[in-house]
């Protein structure tokens, strides 16, 4: 018995994260745009203005490298952050492995951040990154 219900939490489980990990408040299809490694990277190319890359990851992990252009704010808290972005900034998050970014989406959501796409975890993103001094 203990066996069955295991394997039936098991597959449960890649059912239940899509409906958390997907935030996208994006308009106009932003977030596909931006979805893949590629898609990011253009958008950090060409600079645009409107996106704001943020690791939500603590300090010392941002310190030590993370993906270029992306400002740090630990959890998503942005009382704690000496100059927060604009709340109508997109808002493009992401921590270690995506699964601590949708929590802090949801931080930022409530705090009247209106666009939050949740990008997933440092470990998905194969160019090189930036470090910061410590």
């Amino acid at each position: 018995m203990k066996k069955r219900s295991f394997v039936a939490l098991l597959l449960a489980l890649p059912l239940c994260a899509p409906a958390w990990a997907q935030t996208d408040t994006l308009p106009d299809g932003l977030g596909k745009e931006i979805r893949t490694p590629e898609g990011l990277r253009k958008v950090i190319e060409r600079k645009d203005p409107r996106f704001v890359i943020v690791d939500v990851r603590p300090p010392a992990d941002y310190a030590a490298g993370h993906i270029p252009t992306a400002i740090n704010i630990p959890g998503g808290i942005t009382a704690d952050v000496q100059a927060p972005p604009s709340k109508d900034k997109y808002m493009v998050l992401y921590c270690h492995g995506g699964m601590k970014s949708p929590a802090a989406g949801d931080k930022m959501l409530a705090d009247g951040y209106r666009h939050v796409f949740v990008w997933g975890g440092i470990l998905s993103w194969p160019y090189g990154r930036e470090t910061s001094p410590k």
